[in-house]
């Protein structure tokens, strides 16, 4: 039974190479197995070779079915987060609006912004604003760290012509 576990955990490639190769010798004519000195081998072991390639070329069907299901539903959520990104972006309130035009504004896209208030906490939630490295030296007085406005940001604006003329500079 383990070894049938192990069999299972075969990459898709070997999986592949198996379920061809025990088709072949279970569907081949005989003329073309005897040429191969494999006759008696598919004779004695014919049900562990039909066994091999029942399995492995159902486990190759579920991981096809598998890599198409997760494809385009990739495609689906990734649609969804896009909507999601743009609506939020239409919806922002004034305050957020400035602060966009502000990224916008530096060559970089990079500002010192307090870590400690709402609107900033709230961009950073919504990944359209993150901090620039890992480790800050910070005044706990005026707490302040660098952000950088996240790309998709300046790509939403310039493919929608509303959120160009929301945050037009």
């Amino acid at each position: 039974m383990k070894d049938f576990i192990e069999f299972l955990k075969l990459p898709p490639n070997i999986l592949g190479a198996l379920a061809i190769a025990s088709g072949f010798l279970l569907f081949l004519p005989n003329r073309i197995i005897k040429k191969l000195y494999m006759l008696e081998f598919r004779n004695r072991y014919g049900f562990v070779i039909g066994v091999v390639f029942v399995v492995s070329l159902a486990i190759l069907v579920v991981l096809l079915m598998s890599k198409v299901y997760h494809h385009f539903h990739d495609k689906k959520v990734a649609k969804k987060v896009s909507e999601g990104q743009i609506k939020y972006l239409k919806n922002m309130n004034q305050e957020k609006v400035m602060i966009i035009k502000a990224f916008l504004r530096e060559s970089t896209h990079t500002l010192e912004l307090p870590m400690n208030n709402g609107l900033i906490i709230e961009l950073q939630h919504y990944f359209v604003i993150t901090p620039a490295g890992q480790n800050h030296m910070v005044d706990m007085v005026n707490p302040h760290i660098k952000y950088f406005l996240q790309p998709w940001v300046g790509e939403k604006i310039e493919t929608d012509e509303e959120l160009k003329n929301k945050f037009a500079i």
